[in-house]
């Protein structure tokens, strides 16, 4: 994939995503800021990479015999789960920072140069950054990208995950969640 379709189906990812945010943010009376200053970007994605591992347990899981299969299409669903925390988070820090696609550069090039992480490296990147004093820091998308090469997911399936997965959000939105 040339990085103009890339950054075409990021930055629609991140349009999408800021729609959800209008509901979810402003509609719960809370601002970028309030999850920044607080943390909870960061514990919201820590909290999705668990239920992905967990998804990926019988990857790792040695001393379970009946452990069941690997599941690509629920590991698929969790990654997308992970990827929305993660484009709020960007949208987040752009505001703060007025700088929109920053991290959309950072995508492409962990996508252009093939880098792979496991959850539990991305999960190491958050909790060994939770302490930094930079205010509003980068979220960690280029391990996001690196992840969906470790999981072999193509842009293509994880964007198609993201939109169904956004418009259950929005449908849960509907209903009250």
């Amino acid at each position: 994939m040339e990085k103009e379709e890339f950054m075409s189906v990021w930055r629609h990812m991140l349009n999408l995503q800021m729609n959800l945010d209008r509901r979810i943010v402003m509609g719960n009376s809370l601002t970028y800021k309030n999850l920044l200053d607080n943390g909870w970007f960061e514990q919201a994605l820590l909290d999705e990479l668990g239920e992905l591992n967990h998804e990926l347990k019988k990857n790792w899981c040695w001393w379970k015999k009946s452990q069941a299969p690997v599941d690509r299409e629920k590991v698929l669903e969790e990654f997308a789960d992970c990827l929305h925390f993660i484009l709020s988070w960007q949208l987040a820090s752009a505001i703060m920072t007025r700088d929109r696609y920053q991290s959309s550069e950072v995508a492409w090039k962990a996508y252009e140069s093939h880098c792979s992480c496991s959850p539990v490296d991305v999960a190491v990147r958050i909790k060994g950054e939770q302490f930094m004093k930079e205010e509003y820091r980068i979220p960690p998308v280029a391990e996001l990208i690196g992840l969906m090469n470790h999981l072999n997911f193509t842009i293509d399936e994880v964007y198609r995950a993201y939109i169904q997965k956004n418009k259950r959000n929005h449908e849960r939105q509907d209903e009250g969640y």
